[in-house]
Formats: structure tokens, sequence, C-alpha cells
């Protein structure tokens, strides 16, 4: 029964002069015709089939928490087997999520180099609700010279193809043990044959016991959060060469002058030298800026006497730097980056306090 199933899977691949493509459908097509025959054959006992499934990344690498969309997968299959191996019909299932990269599958040469019989489809036999199916055949071909039906004693690389990531989900690839072929379920695609030698003329008959499958692997696809972006309302200016934010009036709230997306963020205090942190949406510190209110040196988000004291004082002496040299540059001629501090500022102030106080929140913007 077994020739006569194998003679019927030649004919009808003979029969069919088509481009390659659709020649590829006819084999798979032929060998599931064959399949339906061997079922009123035999079931062998005592035989062993291991299938195990890898998802990797493309280069073989583990893959290490989430993977955005448009990344492409590695799917491998590995056979082991304490008897010789006959035809093969190996379905993989996978996500919606997944699409099958056109091309990439790589079957191997059971039998040996042109002594095997290959054929492969996509989504051409059914799936469970959400899944595709890549669909692979293996018959060996009896007219080839010296073929043998060989025993897998490690686990040996059957099948592989690429997947692409298509959209975010927790994804899975399976082999599925409720589609082995039984004698409980003759319409069963997962199919191995067993030989009772290496000669592939050799009595044929299908595993059914000791059919064992690795679990499904689960990856998740989840594009990686975007960057928090941190910009200014009304006068307020994020200077990112500089890490500093101004363009906040003294004795006014800093964060009512800047806003984020993709994130979120928290001001330490009101005056000059203090901080405004930016978070990711997971909570992680993205951006720390020096907050700088001109006119006050002192820190104190105000700008009164004790201001233009300190820089008097700082004049006479070591001068200011960083973040308190840009806040004393109260006449804007200097820059954040090169700030420029002489006696017109402290001029400026005194000037400013004696009639309404001081309240140019950026003098670089004039």
């Amino acid at each position: 029964m077994w020739k006569e199933a194998r003679s019927e899977f030649q004919n009808i691949k003979e029969a069919h002069l088509m481009s390659k493509t659709r020649k590829i459908l006819s084999l798979v097509l032929a060998v599931v015709m064959a399949l339906s025959v061997f079922s009123i054959c035999a079931f062998a006992a005592g035989e062993t089939a291991t299938w195990t499934l890898e998802v990797t990344n493309t280069d073989g690498s583990a893959i290490e928490g989430n993977i955005p969309t448009d990344t492409e997968v590695l799917v491998t299959v590995k056979l082991q087997t304490n008897f010789y191996i006959g035809t093969v019909g190996l379905p993989v299932f996978y996500s919606n999520a997944f699409e099958y990269v056109d091309g990439s599958a790589v079957l191997s040469d059971i039998y040996g180099a042109g002594a095997t019989r290959k054929g492969q489809s996509v989504d051409a036999i059914d799936a469970p609700s959400g899944y595709g199916v890549f669909y692979a055949v293996y018959v060996p071909n009896s007219s080839a010279s010296g073929v043998t039906a060989p025993m897998y004693s490690n686990a040996t690389t059957v099948l592989t193809f690429r997947l692409k990531a298509i959209t975010e989900a927790t994804a899975e690839v399976k082999l599925l043990a409720s589609e082995q072929k039984t004698a409980s379920n003759i319409g069963g695609k997962f199919y191995i044959g067993a030989h009772e030698t290496a000669s592939v003329s050799s009595n044929e008959t299908n595993v059914a016991s000791a059919f064992a499958v690795s679990a499904p692997v689960e990856v998740v696809i989840a594009n990686a959060a975007a960057d928090p972006i941190l910009t200014g309302v009304d006068t307020g200016v994020v200077d990112g060469d500089n890490m500093y934010v101004y363009g906040v009036p003294a004795g006014q709230t800093v964060e009512n002058f800047f806003s984020v997306e993709n994130g979120t963020f928290q001001v330490s205090g009101n005056g000059t030298g203090d901080t405004l942190t930016v978070y990711t949406t997971g909570g992680d510190v993205y951006a720390v800026y020096t907050v700088i209110i001109f006119g006050d040196v002192t820190g104190d988000g105000q700008v009164t006497p004790a201001d233009t004291g300190a820089i008097k004082r700082a004049l006479m002496n070591d001068g200011l730097a960083g973040a308190l040299a840009v806040a004393a540059d109260v006449n804007g001629s200097g820059s954040p980056s090169v700030p420029d501090v002489t006696p017109a500022d402290t001029g400026l102030l005194k000037r400013a306090l004696m009639n309404d106080g001081f309240a140019v929140a950026n003098p670089y913007a004039a």
C-alpha cells in the first residue's frame, strides 16, 4: 500500500506541467492525498519522534526582551528519532502578528541531496483562528541512486524559515500535537513515517506513539516607547545644548512654563540652580535640566537687592560661573553658552528694583 501511495504521489507531481510555484503547491497537495492513503496502513509502536521548535534572532542568537515591528525572526525545527525516517508532513503555526518572509524557507535534504522530494506552502491547510501555517513535506525519491532513510539519533535541523513581526502583540509560534496523525485523528497533517530498515523500499508505518513536541515559543512584539519631548509654554525656553530651562519670570512657578510629550517631568524648585527632571513613560530618568531665573543668583526664585549685592561681590572676586553666570547676564549681552556679566548688569538690576522690579523672563529673546 505504501508503494502504491508513493507511486500515486509521483504520478500527480509529474502530471503538473506548470510554473515552479504551482509545482511546489502541487507537491504539497499530492503528499496530503498520499497521507490519506497511508491512513489505512498500520501504526508503528515503540518508535520515538521528538520535535524541537526554536525561535531566535536571524543570526541564531537568543531573543532578549521585546522585539519591534518589522523585525524578522528565525524559526528552526529539529527532529530526533530512534527509527529510519519515512515520509514527513510538518505544519508550523504562527500568530497573525507575524507574516512569512517569502523565499526564506530552507527544507533539509533528509534522504540526501537529489534524493529528497520537498514541497512547501503557506496557509494551504487549515490553521487555528488567528494563526497562519507554514507546511513542509518530505518524501524520499526512491528512483534516486543510493537513497537511504536516515535515523536521527541527535536533534537535527529539518526546517528553517523567517517570520516578520507586523503588529504589536504577544505572538506565538508552535507545533501542535493535536495535529498529529493518529488512529483517532486520521486527518492529521503532522506526520512522520517509520521504515523498517534504511531502505526506502522497506515497509513504512505511521509513527503514532511517543510523538514529543516542544512547547510553543512566545515572542512579545512591542515597539519601544517614543522619547520624551520637553517644550516650553508661553515664554518658557528649553536649551538642550546647555541643558538649561529658562524664560520663567521671577516669582513664578516653573512647571507652568513647560510641558512634555511621551513622559513626565518634575521640578525641584523655582529658583536658579534648581532642576527640572524629565522621565520616560516607564519612570526612568531621561534628562535633567538646570533652572535659570534671570536676575536670581541667590536661588530663591526672587529678584531682590541681595542678588545685586551677590553679583557685585562676584565681579570683585572670581566672577560667576555656570547657571549663576547666565542668571546674572540680565542685559542679554552674552549667551547661555558664553554669558557676559559686567557692572552694567548690576546697574540694570538696581534701576529695575528702584522702579517696578525686574520682570524680564528672557533677555536673550530681544
